[in-house]
């Protein structure tokens, strides 16, 4: 574990006792206890997305946003991190493409205290949350592998040791896997599409192993899976238009166990944005939102 005070230095124990002295003088107090009320979620920070969710993310399952640039995928998964995190879950963010941002963090938990709360406890609670998002810097598949399969070591507790005959982790991210509460990926077509190619004969069995580490992380760590995955045309409809389709394809469809498919706002609405549930229970049920300063707002 560091030595710089970091949360790897934090028992559980510890964390569960900070939280309970802090959270409650903060927090929006009705909401939070509303979400404690259904354990096997976690907030997205958006109120009409968690509807569409019957609830949230759930813990144990895979999740997958997709959508074309700028519908607000990278937004969703930070507000779902900042929103876990304040509710004292460790949250792991595996970041691909330089996305991560504290400072969003940051403003998406001033939209989670109350109007008149202390100034000294809401920095000390944001520093918890803050302690409890670990950011991994991810930019190639092989790497993905390693880091998916420490943190399922995770479990065990043990990274391992060379020429055992069995994997070997990170002992910090192995510590992490122990608590992780929800692991977020974006973006994880980032990672896949360059190697699902004729040219790269293993790329469908790469694919096929990251679908099987994300579907059997989730429910051994009883945490919720969030991924996002970007869009490629489709080729015309039939008003003559593009439509688009996600990028992982037919093989990667029965990966999630939802699908939310995020588009642009247009027209009049064009500061807004969808999301439409089109794998998965709830198929077919849709929402408006639009990303503000402090969140996510259901339009």
């Amino acid at each position: 574990a560091p030595e710089d005070g970091g949360a790897m230095e934090l028992s559980a124990e510890r964390l569960e006792q900070l939280y309970l002295e802090v959270a409650p003088q903060i927090l929006d107090g009705p909401a939070i206890e509303q979400q404690l009320s259904k354990l096997n979620f976690l907030p997205t920070g958006c109120d009409g997305i968690d509807d569409l969710l019957e609830g949230g993310l759930r813990q144990g399952q895979v999740t997958e946003l997709t959508g074309e640039a700028g519908s607000g995928k990278t937004q969703l998964c930070l507000s779902a991190a900042a929103s876990a995190a304040a509710l004292g879950h460790r949250v792991v963010y595996l970041d691909t493409g330089g996305g991560f941002s504290a400072k969003r963090i940051k403003e998406f938990h001033r939209g989670f205290v109350t109007a008149d709360a202390d100034s000294a406890e809401v920095e000390q609670h944001l520093s918890l949350t803050l302690d409890l998002i670990t950011v991994l810097s991810v930019h190639d598949i092989l790497t993905l592998f390693k880091v998916l399969e420490e943190l399922a070591l995770g479990l065990s507790g043990d990274p391992g040791v060379p020429g055992d005959g069995g994997l070997e982790g990170n002992q910090d991210v192995v510590d992490i896997g122990r608590y992780m509460g929800l692991l977020v990926v974006d973006s994880l077509s980032s990672l896949l599409s360059p190697v699902i190619t004729r040219l790269h004969h293993q790329g469908y069995t790469m694919m096929a192993s990251t679908a099987s580490l994300l579907r059997s992380l989730a429910p051994a760590h009883n945490c919720a899976v969030l991924y996002t995955n970007h869009t490629v045309s489709a080729g015309g409809n039939d008003r003559g238009g593009a439509s688009i389709k996600p990028a992982l394809g037919t093989r990667w469809t029965s990966t999630p166990h939802r699908r939310v498919c995020l588009g642009k706002g247009h027209g009049n609405d064009a500061q807004g944005c969808t999301a439409e549930v089109i794998y998965g229970p709830g198929t077919g049920s849709s929402c408006a939102f639009k990303v503000v300063g402090d969140g996510i707002r259901t339009l």
